[in-house]
């Protein structure tokens, strides 16, 4: 599944970036709660990211599906993103 492989190595991409992570995009395995001492997420990260990842699709993610959204991991992010913006 090339497309979902893609996706998830450029959403680790603009994580590391918009967060500014100090580790790899590889480093993020994809069960890494999103809510660990490493991405620290919060409502302003989540604002951050959701802004950068909207860049780097070049599309619109909307509140409602963020709000119903299960983001408790990276997966949970990557299935976002692909459901919202890769397709």
């Amino acid at each position: 599944m090339a497309r979902q492989s893609s996706t998830a190595d450029r959403v680790k991409k603009v994580m590391v970036e918009a967060l500014d992570l100090s580790l790899h995009p590889d480093q993020l395995d994809d069960d890494l709660s999103l809510y660990s001492p490493v991405i620290r997420m919060d409502s302003l990260n989540l604002l951050r990211l959701i802004v950068a990842l909207e860049e780097e699709f070049d599309g619109q993610i909307d509140d409602e599906d963020v709000m119903e959204a299960d983001l408790e991991n990276v997966d949970n992010l990557i299935d976002l993103v692909d459901k919202r913006l890769a397709s």
